[in-house]
């Protein structure tokens, strides 16, 4: 189901990033709208330009782009996922033994006529299928109603004929099961239609499910009342979501029922989850619900509209302007924008199924197992299974994703014992640490490995981080452009930034989104030392941009108060809404030691690293 649209999704992207549109709107109300809608000021080249395309060109914006009446309808077919098909109603693949069948839908010919998925079918109507080609494809279409005569070597290795009728299916963009006791609702966008299907789901398999599994790979996002009414089933009463626009405007969104089931839900994600699949696996993280497996997602933290001919019938016809009107920010008040949501669990894309199943497992009662205690849910994994055959590689990586203060026991010949332990009993499990190998004495290696664990923070070819050495302003630029997961080609901006410099991108992508700026004379000085007041006010702008929670007390600063703070006046004014932010809102470098910190002295390397990490956890983009 998860491949089924993803040729589309690629076109329609490469349509908006690349096409100068033919319209009927012209430059100047296309400037107007955006200038009533767009969440950012506009760039001083958008009324440079000459062509509609060229506006969206120096917006720089891949969600906001015009729409031609055919595009309007590919893009709402992609949401709504409400498509029909005409064949087998088999997912296939071709493979040099035939053609595999990888998934059965529902009602279709394929699976009533008792085919099962890794059956290879090798020959249609008496032509042969060895090896498979894209050609074979053909032999299975047709009009509904007709039949075709297949050949099937069967997994079992026998070799039958088969009658199979050809239908047209109804695919959704949400399918509900269940696999024994695990519900699992696999969704691929958030369409009009989602809420229906989450609620059909519950209803269908709660009474069996001892805990869900939410399937959000490959979902590009969709309606977002969608995802907060699919949240609240997890979730219940609560704003789940809030909006922010260009004037600064912030609308919030309730969910005003129950919840529908209090297990607690494993949702999968990988770096195609965007928008409205993000706003959900951070509300779960959020609420602690559940928890999020798999890589960061994509990183979507903005909302768009479609302006049409409902608001604007002058303007348009059956054409449209897809615009980007709001960010939006979690339950929390955390953002998805740039940074994405950072998994409980982070494991690469080929091992998030696995190593979820590994932790769908109960609790063992007469083998040996682990707990592990995660977002306040425990989730058992049975180290006789696990520990067998292909499985151990997947174990593997789930220990190697767990971060220094998970909480993790083991439970080995019905004696309790520390995760250490359990390795001197299962040597095999144990994973190649993600950990720093010089970062053991200092103060700060939980934090500092933390980073490392979720893939934030990296060190050189022989994995040393050297914690004591002191941190420039270009590397302070590289920590946080990693952590966000951001770089800009955007060249030019200093005068001592060469484009081809290791940090170029990531200085240029700390500029633009305003954390950091130059000397005032065009450079940057990208080697000089950071001082700590230059530290404090690069990190207050980055918790501010992380959650609006943040940015909205720094708001209500006033220069005066920052001034008679005792802790605050030894800083140089414009450091001073810095250190407050990050005293406020949990540094635990500087909430009891503001007063202490000499301003003009250098900041270290594991110093820069705690302040990120105890960072983003207080302010929840890490749940550890």
């Amino acid at each position: 189901m998860k491949n089924l649209f993803r040729h589309l999704v690629a076109l329609l992207c490469v349509f908006a990033l690349c096409l100068t549109p033919v319209s009927a709107l012209s430059v100047e109300d296309a400037i107007h709208l955006l200038e009533d809608q767009y969440v950012d000021p506009l760039p001083a080249s958008v009324y440079e330009a000459k062509t509609l395309g060229e506006v969206f060109q120096a917006l720089g914006d891949p969600f906001t782009y015009y729409m031609t009446a055919e595009k309007v309808k590919e893009f709402n077919d992609i949401v709504e996922k409400e498509s029909t098909i005409t064949g087998i109603g088999a997912g296939i693949e071709y493979t040099d033994d035939g053609v595999r069948i990888i998934t059965l839908l529902d009602g279709g010919g394929a699976k009533d006529a008792g085919l099962v998925s890794g059956d290879l079918i090798i020959a249609v109507d008496g032509v042969s299928c060895v090896p498979a080609s894209e050609s074979a494809r053909t032999l299975f279409m047709g009009e509904a109603g007709t039949q075709i005569d297949v050949t099937v070597r069967h997994t079992d290795g026998s070799v039958k004929h088969h009658t199979i009728e050809r239908r047209t299916l109804v695919i959704h963009n949400t399918k509900s099961s269940i696999d024994g006791d695990i519900g699992i609702i696999d969704c691929d966008s958030f369409g009009s239609q989602t809420e229906e299907y989450f609620i059909e789901g519950i209803n269908n398999y709660e009474a069996d499910a001892r805990l869900w599994v939410v399937d959000l790979r490959n979902n590009i996002g969709g309606v977002s009342d969608a995802a907060v009414s699919a949240l609240g089933m997890f979730t219940g009463f609560g704003t789940k979501l809030h909006y922010r626009e260009h004037d600064g405007k912030t609308t919030s969104t309730l969910y005003l029922a129950a919840p529908s089931t209090e297990k607690p839900v494993i949702v999968l994600v990988n770096e195609q989850s965007a928008s409205a699949a993000e706003l959900f696996a951070g509300g779960i993280r959020a609420e602690n619900a559940g928890i999020v497996i798999g890589p960061r997602t994509y990183g979507k933290g903005v909302a768009q509209i479609i302006v049409n001919q409902l608001q604007y019938p002058d303007l348009f016809t059956d054409d449209a302007l897809k615009v980007t009107k709001y960010r939006f920010y979690c339950a929390d008040g955390a953002t998805t924008d740039r940074i994405g949501v950072l998994p409980t669990i982070y494991v690469p894309d080929e091992y998030t199924g696995a190593v979820a199943n590994l932790l769908t497992a109960k609790l063992p009662e007469e083998s040996d197992y682990l707990c592990l205690t995660l977002n306040e849910h425990e989730f058992y994994v049975d180290l006789a299974q696990a520990s067998a055959g292909e499985n151990i590689e997947v174990l593997r990586e789930l220990l190697a994703a767990l971060p220094p203060d998970a909480k993790v026991n083991g439970v080995v010949n019905s004696e309790a014992l520390p995760l250490e332990s359990v390795y001197a009993r299962y040597p095999d499990i144990k994973p190649d640490s993600r950990a720093f190998s010089d970062v053991s004495d200092s103060p700060y290696a939980t934090q500092i490995n933390t980073l490392a664990t979720y893939g934030i923070l990296f060190g050189d070819e022989s994995h040393h981080f050297n914690p004591n050495g002191t941190l420039t302003r270009a590397q302070l630029c590289a920590m946080i452009a990693q952590a966000l997961n951001v770089t800009s080609r955007i060249g030019g901006i200093f005068s001592d930034v060469p484009d081809d410099s290791w940090y170029a991108g990531y200085v240029n992508a700390m500029s633009l989104l305003g954390f950091v700026s130059g000397l005032g004379d065009g450079t940057f000085d990208p080697n000089g030392t950071l001082t700590q007041e230059q530290f404090i006010t690069v990190m207050g702008r980055l918790a501010r941009f992380l959650n609006f929670h943040a940015d909205d007390y720094a708001l209500r600063l006033k220069d005066d108060e920052l001034a008679s703070d005792a802790a605050l006046s030894q800083f140089a004014s414009w450091a001073r809404v810095g250190g407050s932010v990050l005293t406020q809102y949990g540094d635990m470098l500087y909430t009891d030691q503001l007063a202490s910190v000499d301003p003009h002295a250098s900041v270290t390397r594991e110093q820069a690293a705690a302040t990120m990490c105890n960072t983003l956890k207080t302010l929840h983009l890490l749940s550890y």
